[in-house]
């Protein structure tokens, strides 16, 4: 894959604003405090992780195999919600069963006195919750992405 300066642009941009709103939202639900160092730690591995999917997995092709399951028109991507909520859904997906299985171990060994099975738990209880932030982040994220890269390439 050929990695061009407007997708890296549309990618910094989303990432940026899904990792930082997945991150608070994975510290909030696990906490009644927000620990700012590990939530920055969190913020850091999910980031890299999500620009190298970003980057190196096929989601559009993964998005128009998903949506043409439903038998939905997947030709273009501005003005069809159907295709674009369900191309956000399986993305958002991808990025969340990634990246939070490698976070859930990270704090595991980072955080002091924690349990393996109170940290099974506590993640598979928030699996709806952030989901829900990752797929509304991407959402929102994705107009100013894709806006951003279309200034600089047309065909983006």
């Amino acid at each position: 894959m050929k990695i061009t300066i407007s997708k890296l642009l549309y990618n910094l941009i989303v990432n940026l604003l899904v990792c930082l709103a997945l991150s608070f939202a994975g510290a909030v639900a696990s906490s009644t405090h927000v620990d700012w160092a590990n939530l920055a730690i969190n913020f850091s591995i999910s980031f890299v992780i999500a620009m190298l999917i970003g980057l190196f997995v096929p989601l559009t092709a993964i998005g128009k195999w998903f949506t043409g399951l439903f038998h939905l028109p997947n030709d273009t991507y501005t003005g069809n919600l159907p295709y674009r909520f369900l191309a956000t859904f399986i993305s958002s997906c991808i990025f969340y069963f990634t990246i939070s299985p490698v976070l859930a171990l990270a704090n595991f060994f980072l955080l002091p006195n924690q349990d393996p099975q109170l940290c099974l738990i506590k993640w598979l209880i928030n699996i709806p919750f952030m989901l829900f932030v990752g797929f509304f982040s991407t959402l929102l994220s994705d107009a100013f992405g894709y806006r951003a890269a279309h200034r600089i390439d047309k065909k983006f």
